[in-house]
């Protein structure tokens, strides 16, 4: 990425976390001045508070595995802002979004608009551009006044709910729930995982006024059985509308949620005239990834990392870990940004993993937590504390100090996965 292009972009960070900034006026009007692409794919459109990035990742794996020109938004980026925008896999051109973003800038439509607007027109603009059929795209914050809640969806979703960015959203999982369900449009199905009762009842009520189909995520989650044989371990899905069994090996990035998820707005899709063979489905399944998620840093094996930020993806990330490591990790490796419940977390982490050493840093954002507030909070759980300046530093002296096959775990920031990432490698390439 050019320097000019990243400057520009970095000029517009920080705006999009303020309330008065949120809202669609802005957006539609941009993307009018780009002759209104997002009206020239159609989208699968999904929000939520955790897993709603694996299962855009997931669907649009397996719509691309389809024959269809498929294209995937999401946010934030690991180590280059072209990772947020994908046709078919492949990163938006460089040189024409450096183009396309200095045209944007000169529009008086595009003066005063925030990063995520532009990053919207950016990458709705590409996929029209390069002719995209339907686009997967993931709703940045919220929902309702999100700028991607411009697409024309032909499914919507919503993965989990949670206590998080509630100075924006509200401070109750109801009141998230309303901001959430706001992507739904009339007579366009959503899909939903929503398990707290008050959460659900908001969004039943919400797609009544529309009217809206409401799908919900357990009748295909009750049917996934865990199934162990000869040593191997696998998933079985016995009920889908391609076969009466699907086996499959999915990624342990993945959680057997997102995946039922990903199959209901997939079937959502079969039934409305995308056609979806079986083969595709197992396909996709198997071969997408989410990276950042619960994998290990392919230079150095002893390294896990993921961005879970908030209690509820901490608590999936503690059971993944359980499920797949005989041994908690040596040392654990927190960064968090200011607005995360941090004591919540660090208590989650110390019930977890009791014996762990705690390593607490910072990223280089601007949104993130001081290395001194997290390690007050880190002390009151009877953590072993250390500190490190930054995230290059706290894996070095980590690995460092552990035992030759001891495992460090990096978590609490998909920015600090970013920066471990550029540090280390295993960033996301071009094609994913």
């Amino acid at each position: 990425m050019s320097t000019t292009f990243q400057s520009a972009l970095e000029a517009l960070y920080g705006l999009e976390r303020r309330k008065d900034k949120l809202g669609l006026d802005g957006t539609r009007a941009l993307l009018g001045a780009l002759g209104d692409p997002q009206n020239r794919f159609s989208a699968v459109h999904v929000a939520g508070t955790n897993g709603k990035g694996s299962v855009c990742a997931l669907v649009e794996r397996v719509l691309r595995e389809a024959g269809y020109r498929s294209a995937l938004f999401t946010s934030p980026h690991l180590v280059d802002f072209r990772e947020r925008i994908r046709v078919r896999g492949r990163w938006a051109e460089r040189s024409r979004l450096e183009r396309r973003l200095a045209e944007i800038q000169e529009l008086p439509v595009g003066r005063d608009r925030t990063f995520f607007e532009i990053a919207t027109a950016l990458a709705f603009d590409d996929f029209a551009s390069r002719r995209a059929e339907i686009a997967v795209v993931e709703v940045g914050l919220g929902g309702r006044l999100d700028c991607t809640n411009v697409v024309v969806p032909v499914v919507t979703a919503i993965t989990s709910i949670g206590l998080d960015h509630t100075e924006i959203l509200g401070d109750t999982l109801e009141k998230i729930a309303a901001e959430k369900a706001g992507i739904a449009k009339p007579g366009v199905p959503m899909v939903t995982q929503i398990a707290d009762r008050g959460a659900r009842r908001v969004v039943e009520a919400h797609l009544a006024r529309q009217p809206a189909p409401l799908l919900a995520v357990n009748r295909i989650w009750t049917h996934f059985k865990q199934v162990r044989g000869r040593g191997a371990r696998w998933s079985e899905l016995d009920a889908t509308p391609w076969s009466p069994r699907l086996r499959l090996r999915p990624s342990p990035s993945f959680l057997l949620e997102n995946v039922a998820t990903a199959v209901e707005v997939l079937a959502a899709l079969h039934i409305r005239g995308w056609k979806i063979p079986a083969a595709a489905l197992k396909r996709g399944l198997e071969r997408a990834r989410w990276p950042g998620r619960f994998e290990a840093c392919p230079r150095e094996p002893r390294l896990w990392w993921d961005g879970a930020h908030n209690t509820e993806a901490m608590q999936g990330l503690v059971g993944q870990w359980l499920e797949h490591h005989e041994e908690a990790p040596e040392v654990v490796v927190l960064a968090l940004s200011r607005d995360k419940d941090g004591a919540t977390i660090l208590q989650v982490l110390r019930r977890a993993f009791p014996e762990a050493r705690l390593v607490v840093t910072r990223t280089a954002n601007t949104r993130a937590a001081e290395v001194e507030l997290l390690r007050g909070l880190a002390a009151v759980t009877g953590f072993v504390v250390h500190t490190a300046p930054d995230i290059p530093s706290a894996l070095t002296g980590a690995l460092a100090t552990s035992a030759p096959r001891g495992r460090v775990l990096l978590t609490g920031s998909l920015f600090a996965v970013g920066e471990a990432m550029a540090a280390l490698g295993g960033a996301p390439g071009e094609r994913m």
